[in-house]
């Protein structure tokens, strides 16, 4: 019975361990736009594991991380490059999502996630170029009215001495 009780822990932590090296923490979400376009970080606490969608109607990009959740008070970045927004949720008890809500229909770069020790990163790419500063053409500056000239003070001769 010691025996197989001990098997019987041994097998419950093996368990337990396998999956608390899936599970993780969201730590931060960073996005940011360059020359070659837009990036996003998804930092992580644990190695986290996860899963892409991609959909349409409108655009978007859905990260689920299975067996994870979020530092409370997640700061979440603002729009910047092809990504107009980001939000998160929890489609399943267990499971933390981010939704990056996107300007176009564009497929991102296979997502990578690189490990450094007990952290974790997943980097995602959207080609583009840089975002153009504006997209209306700009009217030449206004040049101002000419101020009116002051009229001349009626001049009065000036009186010789006699």
């Amino acid at each position: 019975m010691g025996k197989s009780l001990a098997a019987l822990c041994t097998a419950v932590g093996l368990c337990l361990a396998s999956a608390l090296s899936w599970a993780g923490e969201v730590r931060q979400v960073a996005v940011e736009t360059g020359a070659t376009g837009t990036r996003a970080e998804i930092s992580l606490a644990g190695s986290g594991g996860y899963k892409t969608l991609s959909l349409a109607g409108p655009n978007r990009l859905v990260v689920d991380f299975p067996d994870s959740s979020a530092i409370r008070n997640l700061t979440l970045p603002a729009p910047k490059g092809v990504v107009t927004a980001v939000r998160t949720g929890q489609p399943v008890p267990g499971t933390f999502r981010v939704v990056f809500d996107l300007a176009e229909s564009v497929a991102p770069f296979r997502p990578q996630m690189i490990k450094q020790g007990n952290e974790s990163r997943l980097v995602i790419e959207w080609p583009g170029d840089a975002p153009a500063a504006a997209t209306v053409a700009s009217a030449p500056a206004p040049t101002p009215a000419a101020a009116p000239s002051p009229t001349p003070a009626a001049s009065t001769p000036a009186t010789a001495p006699a």
